[in-house]
């Protein structure tokens, strides 16, 4: 009997657009991270979503850097980590968990400022030579920007908690020459660049140039025009313009007025504005980051922080042996309530896996 023929799978670089977006775009898993669109000059923005604008050689970057595409967490652990994480390790592996807070908080809008603190430290110090962070405008539509100083990085500060396709913005850093580039952002952002920097392709984009990712704990983001006309506009009556700021806090979804108001729904009563490609996304501590930031876990003005990597350890360690920051024991309620939330984001991942027929990601 002969034997039977086999057709191998595609390997990444035999798939094109048209992959990414039949089985990411149109199938609503995409997250809207600005990866593809940062590397491939073809594909832009156009509609809130990332669209081939020139003739597609079938190169297939746009699919292979995908953090919505065949992410293998345990290969890129071990890359980067040395190992691959237990499964009692919910807020991924890490080398040093603490609660720490800037000490200087001026212009610092939010939890310990902690984030805001390690980017203009690293850019001090030469550790990176111009940063990519997200800003807003005067109706809190979210900007990503490439900044180079201090006082750029403290006025991009605080939480925005709309969609932002930030990693875009890596094309436009490489552009203008910078040799060592900070990135701080969310989970699946941080997912996007660590394939950029760990897969091994044939092509050499400006990897090497990544020098240092922050990560923000995450659990969902939002739809803009969801959340501004549904709740801030439809149940709250505000205009965005006059919003000083959004945070969650104790269960609730708070969002403060210029006039210090504070109007205030239970977290859950936001689901129907959750932005839907946030849904098959079981990170909720950017695992694969140098170093991770967000405030469930700690106090009040303080920061849960998670030290990853060599170069997240030592970061964090010089700023605050130089003052920049300050730091006590986090709890452990504080780093279980946190690895609840992210069990419970891993649970919601598979559930909508099973829901939206994803096949293509796996932890």
């Amino acid at each position: 009997m002969a034997a039977k023929e086999t057709i191998a799978e595609p390997t990444y670089l035999e798939c094109g657009f048209g992959e990414l977006e039949y089985k990411v775009i149109k199938s609503d898993v995409c997250c809207r991270c600005g990866t593809c669109e940062a590397l491939c000059p073809r594909i832009e923005h156009v509609e809130d979503k990332p669209e081939l604008v020139m003739y597609d050689p079938h190169c297939g970057l746009c699919f292979t850097y995908c953090p919505r595409n065949i992410l293998d967490m345990g290969q890129m652990e071990s890359k980067l980590l040395g190992r691959t994480r237990n499964p009692e390790e919910k807020l991924g592996i890490y080398k040093k968990a603490i609660s720490a807070q800037a000490v200087s908080r001026e212009g610092l809008a939010q939890d310990g400022g902690v984030a805001t603190a390690l980017l203009v430290f690293a850019l001090e110090s030469g550790m990176i030579d111009c940063a990519i962070v997200t800003d807003k405008d005067d109706e809190w539509r979210t900007v990503s920007r490439v900044v180079t100083t201090a006082d750029e990085i403290r006025a991009a500060a605080g939480t925005k908690y709309t969609i932002n396709n930030s990693v875009n913005s890596l094309a436009e850093a490489l552009n203008m020459g910078f040799e060592k580039i900070g990135f701080v952002g969310t989970p699946c952002q941080i997912q996007g660049l660590r394939k950029v920097q760990l897969l091994e392709e044939p092509y050499q984009i400006g990897q090497e140039k990544i020098a240092l990712l922050v990560g923000l704990f995450c659990m969902e983001n939002f739809d803009y025009d969801l959340l501004m006309n549904g709740l801030v506009k439809g149940r709250f009556g505000l205009d965005p313009k006059n919003v000083a700021r959004f945070e969650i806090k104790k269960g609730m979804f708070r969002v403060i007025d210029k006039q210090g108001k504070v109007n205030e729904v239970k977290l859950e009563e936001t689901d129907e504005f959750n932005f839907k490609g946030c849904g098959p996304c079981f990170d909720f501590a950017s695992e694969l980051a140098d170093i991770s930031v967000g405030s469930v876990g700690s106090g009040d003005g303080w920061s849960t922080v998670l030290t990853r990597t060599d170069k997240g350890e030592k970061l964090y360690s010089d700023a605050l042996a130089t003052g920049v920051l300050q730091e006590k024991a986090v709890s452990e309620k504080g780093l279980a309530l946190a690895g609840k939330l992210a069990e419970n984001k891993e649970k919601r991942f598979e559930a909508k896996s099973a829901e939206m027929n994803v096949k293509n990601i796996s932890r």
